[in-house]
């Protein structure tokens, strides 16, 4: 049963995320809508831009590789804030409580939803 669970999960994750109004609302603050989210989104570039600039690295490569892992680091941290700020929960905590709910009604009726 919990095989089975887990197959109609997957064949129907993606459906019962879209139709959840808290995933709809946290999918839409992702969204760049003011000034500031376009700031806190360009923060990883002038990060970048900072370590091509002043990499002690003597090869090119290795400042690329170092303005990327910048960049990546940086916009996640932002990512972060951004959903401090906003006062969502992450995407991956909504998907884990839903597939809970879903795991316990699938067990009660033998149905995901209803």
């Amino acid at each position: 049963m919990e095989k089975d669970f887990e197959v109609l999960w997957k064949e129907n994750r993606k459906h019962i995320l879209e139709s959840d109004p808290e995933y709809k609302k946290i999918v839409e603050s992702y969204k760049m809508k003011s000034g500031a989210d376009w700031l806190l989104f360009g923060i990883p570039v002038m990060a970048a831009i900072v370590i091509l600039e002043t990499s002690p690295f003597g090869r090119e490569l290795f400042n690329w590789l170092a303005g990327v892992a910048a960049a990546v680091v940086t916009f996640a941290i932002c990512v972060a804030v951004k959903t401090m700020i906003t006062g969502n929960r992450s995407v991956s905590e909504l998907e884990e409580d839903l597939k809970k709910r879903c795991h316990e009604h699938y067990m009660k009726t033998g149905k995901l939803t209803d």
